[in-house]
């Protein structure tokens, strides 16, 4: 891989609530360092030296972000098996000490949190009526077929005498400035990308999902990345063994082709009626208002989160011992790298 770093989150604040992957991404490492309610200036500084101190050494690092405010989060050393990785105090769902803090500032951080899940959950079922539009046009046949002709194209008989494994990730998150993607980042070094495209409830997902597992039954590793709206969704699947990705390309992500080798595969167009999008346009067109609305005030609570966890890391940051944080910084580096 020539890039030395790949982006990405494991958690979402999503339409089913806040969603962690960290146990399919750390689980299987040999060395994991938990902080717990590190400030994001502490913990970029931390894991900033990591990666310094990675790169010297000629090894590659992986960044997980924050699905708040995109900050650093977390970091994997993957020659090392090691990784390291910071619960914010108001993630208690192992039951850190954010969980019994009496704090306003973090209780209001939650309940922020909290709001803006359910009013993702809202645009999730606004969005389920958008879908139902396009699934009673579909031709699912036609979708199948699509689907088995891709999986050919991609794998066909090539095998590997190993067991695939599936390593569950998001490429973007709904952050308090809106949708975010690291799919540039990630697939700066893949040299085929499918631009799958489609509409709400085409089966973008299910073509995914049926390709993945063909992948790993066939022994070859798949990076998975889900919707950070509906996180049961797929987005985008990775085989760097076969250095291609697909991944829909429509909006919040939308991309198009700019390389060489860069594909399309449009399943409106294989397996949708023709002229559904002008058929329905007056439907679609209120539906998408009503969709961006309820995310318009998920972001709002998103922000509104951000300011008064802020309030909760100045008042720790007041408190930190900057000769106690070199010491443990030091620490940090010689766990991972010694």
């Amino acid at each position: 891989m020539a890039n030395s770093a790949v982006n990405y989150f494991i958690n979402s604040n999503s339409s089913k609530g806040f969603v962690s992957f960290f146990h399919s991404n750390f689980g299987h490492l040999h060395n994991v360092i938990r902080l717990s309610g590190y400030p994001s200036i502490i913990t970029s500084d931390i894991l900033s030296g990591i990666c310094v101190s990675a790169r010297e050494k000629g090894f590659h690092s992986e960044l997980i972000h924050n699905c708040l405010d995109n900050s650093m989060e977390g970091v994997i050393i993957p020659e090392k098996n090691a990784g390291i990785i910071n619960f914010p105090l108001y993630d208690d769902g192992e039951y850190y000490i954010g969980a019994i803090l009496n704090d306003e500032n973090l209780r209001q951080t939650k309940a922020c949190l909290s709001a803006a899940q359910k009013h993702f959950a809202n645009a999730q079922n606004i969005h389920d009526s958008w879908e139902k539009i396009y699934i009673s046009n579909m031709d699912f046949t036609a979708a199948d077929r699509l689907t088995a002709e891709t999986i050919e194209k991609v794998i066909g008989e090539k095998v590997l005498k190993k067991t695939g494994i599936k390593i569950d990730r998001f490429f973007g998150a709904a952050t308090i400035d809106g949708p975010f993607d690291y799919i540039e980042n990630l697939t700066a070094d893949i040299g085929k990308r499918y631009f799958v495209k489609g509409r709400p409830g085409t089966g973008k997902s299910t073509f995914l999902r049926r390709i993945a597992q063909n992948a790993a039954e066939a022994g070859f590793n798949v990076e998975v990345y889900h919707c950070a709206f509906d996180p049961d969704s797929l987005d985008m699947i990775i085989l760097r063994e076969l250095d291609l990705c697909l991944f829909d390309s429509t909006s919040p992500h939308e991309y198009f082709p700019s390389r060489p080798d860069d594909e399309i595969i449009d399943i409106y167009k294989a397996a949708v009626a023709e002229k559904t999008d002008e058929k329905y346009r007056a439907e679609i067109t209120a539906i998408m208002t009503d969709y961006k609305a309820e995310i318009g005030k998920a972001t709002k609570q998103l922000g509104k989160a951000k300011h008064y966890y802020d309030e909760v890391q100045r008042s720790i940051l007041s408190k930190v011992s900057a000769e106690a944080l070199a010491i443990t910084e030091e620490e940090i580096n010689e766990n991972i790298f010694d």
